[in-house]
């Protein structure tokens, strides 16, 4: 199979929070941790089916030590271009960035 990414992808369980409108029309919030994380997106695994194409935002703390305050956050907003149900009853979720900062 073709790799189709144009950026490197980093594997790292760094904690973050999801902010967005879920299959059901409900705004949520819901906390997790990363699968991987790169220059133009992410991939994650919440307790909900999110539609295609729905705007969110994420707020990633770029460390997975609890410990280490202050720790880097990137705040971002994207588009969910991927879901697909997982056998533990989660949802993998991919977002491309639309736009990001460090904090």
């Amino acid at each position: 199979m073709k790799e189709l990414r144009l950026t490197d992808r980093i594997e790292a369980p760094f904690p973050a929070r999801l902010k967005g409108v879920d299959s059901t029309g409900r705004v949520f919030t819901e906390h997790s941790v990363l699968n991987n994380l790169s220059n133009g997106g992410l991939h994650m695994c919440v307790m909900r089916g999110i539609p295609l194409g729905v705007e969110v935002t994420v707020d990633v703390r770029l460390s997975a030590d609890a410990g280490v305050d202050p720790a880097l956050r990137l705040a971002a907003r994207g588009t969910v271009v991927r879901t697909e149900p997982k056998p533990d009853g989660c949802w993998g979720v991919a977002v491309e960035f639309t736009r990001r900062r460090i904090l």
